[in-house]
């Protein structure tokens, strides 16, 4: 199983208000149907592991919002763990529309309810310089997302290209991969791209 190294996730615990911890052991998990990623998070003891589904949204998705509320049932069961959904929003709108809640049943008995924790551009300041990125590359990574149609999305993803081209390889690929999946066709994925493209042709490939 894959563990990132220093990817301790600070803005979900802060979501949630709980300390973040020095350092928690974040391990990927396989893919699930209707979100982008899923991660296991271990707290240090005495704290709670937990299952985190993490999903990056540009726009609103009724259909996603279904997949979300099978999903998490889902992965409570598979890993008996509490889960935990983060929607990351890169614009205000959809935000308030991932807060939900979502519900299932009937209008007069609502079964289950789901309630995302949201990562949008008003929740979180872009993080615009490397050091600030290395030092806390998940913060920088969830940022870069929720600030993807900002006028500071160039310098945000600029200064976490290069504090990941000094990352574990494990972490710089998964927090690749998830910001290519998470800026799709955009204006900023195009920019990505430009960004890692280069740094592969600069660092002699790697």
């Amino acid at each position: 199983m894959l563990t990132l190294p220093r990817f301790t996730p600070t803005p979900v615990f802060r979501l949630l208000g709980l300390p973040r911890p020095p350092e928690a052991v974040v391990q990927v998990l396989p893919p699930a149907p209707g979100v982008d990623s899923v991660l296991r998070i271990i707290p240090p003891s005495p704290g709670r592991a937990f299952v985190l589904a993490l999903d990056v949204r540009g726009r609103r998705d009724p259909g996603r919002a279904r997949a979300w509320t099978a999903c998490l049932p889902r992965l409570r069961e598979r890993y008996g763990a509490p889960a935990v959904l983060l929607a990351v929003c890169s614009d205000r709108s959809t935000a308030t529309w991932a807060a939900g809640p979502f519900t299932t049943g009937l209008g007069c008995w609502p079964a289950l309810s789901l309630r995302p924790l949201v990562l949008g551009p008003t929740d979180t300041r872009p993080v615009t310089t490397a050091p600030a990125a290395t030092a806390d590359l998940a913060t920088a990574t969830l940022s870069a997302l929720a600030h993807a149609r900002g006028s500071r999305a160039g310098a945000a993803l600029a200064a976490l290209s290069e504090a990941l081209s000094t990352a574990a390889p494990e972490t710089r690929a998964y927090c690749s991969t998830l910001l290519e999946t998470g800026l799709g066709d955009s204006l900023a994925g195009a920019a990505w791209r430009r960004l890692t493209g280069l740094r592969r042709a600069v660092g002699g490939g790697r």
